[in-house]
């Protein structure tokens, strides 16, 4: 830049250290700068004191400097000033742009083909939902139909998809793109389906069991944190012979805190122990223990203890993925940790005091169908 003059010079910088500082400009593109940044810009270089030269005129000769020497350029339109001025100037690249890597198609299984066509213009993590589909369908997997949340973690439930949803079970809600917007096409492609909430009303009507799922004459009610694990258990429990679950109700998280007191509207005395199960994090475990320390000051309610056999099945089947939530301390994890049943305690510790987290689908319609042991503390 010997070719400028030293005030030109100066004023260049003071653009690019704006560029930098405001907008994160790595010099790769062309910015933008105000005219009011400009002049502020301009005000922070020091330059000789002329007798009555207004300060557009020393600004103007030094941006049309910068004009020639093909560092900036100006934006369209002036401020209709006498001396007029851009409403704006573009600072041009200094650095060539990083070139893009085509990220190449992978080999397609038959039922991906489609895919080919959307592959350059997808959005990076659509990709990654392309090709977690297209690893599952090599996998040759089971595909008796699921839930989609679980079907979710069949396909997305390992750690090379960590970091890329919220949560991975949840990972076709965040996923766009033709091919997934098509729902009822990727529905049947996927063999899935959608498990129905529950009916929410403000107030339990007493005659009527349309907010819970009675599927046994048992005196155990089931709370289940979510609604994909919920029908689950309800469409197993149903082939089940000598159970004592009387009820299944979506806890819908917090919810089920709030609505606790609700229990003693249903079917009064048929309820005599409440068992539920959720999530393996600090908010799934601390729902649960602060429920159950209500219950106990309610002489009307029964106890909230663990779905205890359906914990062995998660801590058993589940695979641990990073969680969001900040770590608790070995302190911090005693109350919510305690409510577990013992057997449980070092486990969910480990858990909660680590970076990992167990969803509750994984202990899915297909594990649940074909198994017995989770049904422990659930029987007569």
């Amino acid at each position: 830049m010997t070719d400028l003059s030293r005030p030109a010079r100066e004023l260049l910088n003071a653009l690019y250290e704006h560029a930098r500082s405001r907008k994160k400009w790595d010099g790769t593109r062309k910015t933008s700068v105000s005219l009011p940044d400009l002049r502020r810009a301009f005000r922070t270089v020091p330059r000789p004191k002329v007798e009555d030269e207004l300060e557009a005129v020393v600004l103007r000769r030094h941006l049309d400097e910068l004009y020639e020497y093909g560092t900036i350029t100006a934006m369209k339109g002036d401020d209709g000033e006498k001396v007029p001025l851009p409403k704006g100037v573009w600072v041009l690249p200094t650095n060539p742009s990083a070139k893009k890597v085509r990220e190449p198609l992978p080999p397609l299984h038959p039922r991906m083909r489609k895919v080919a066509q959307y592959w350059d213009s997808a959005a990076p993590r659509t990709r990654i939902g392309y090709r977690a589909v297209n690893s599952w369908f090599l996998s040759e997997p089971d595909m008796t139909p699921a839930p989609k949340r679980e079907r979710a973690l069949d396909i997305f439930g390992s750690r090379t998809y960590s970091g890329c949803f919220d949560a991975e079970e949840k990972a076709f809600d965040e996923l766009g793109g033709l091919f997934f917007s098509d729902r009822e096409a990727l529905y049947e492609l996927l063999q899935m389906y959608s498990a129905p909430p529950q009916i929410i009303t403000e107030r339990l009507i007493v005659e009527s069991d349309g907010c819970y799922g009675r599927i046994g004459d048992g005196d155990i009610l089931l709370i289940v944190e979510n609604v994909t694990t919920c029908w689950s258990l309800i469409e197993a429990l149903d082939g089940v012979k000598g159970h004592a679950v009387g009820y299944v109700a979506c806890g819908m998280g917090s919810a089920f805190l709030a609505s606790l007191a609700s229990i003693k509207m249903l079917r009064l005395g048929k309820i005599a122990k409440i068992r539920y199960f959720g999530d393996l994090d600090p908010t799934g475990l601390s729902i649960p223990a602060a429920a159950a320390e209500e219950a106990l000051k309610d002489k009307d309610l029964p106890e909230v203890l663990p779905a205890v056999g359906l914990y062995d099945a998660l801590l058993n089947i589940g695979t641990p993925l990073p969680r969001k939530e900040r770590r608790l301390t070995t302190q911090q994890a005693i109350d919510p940790v305690r409510w577990l049943d013992p057997s449980h305690h070092a486990m969910a510790t480990a858990l909660l005091c680590g970076e990992d987290r167990l969803a509750q689908e994984w202990v899915n319609l297909r594990y649940l169908k074909a198994n017995s042991e989770w049904l422990r503390g659930l029987h007569r």
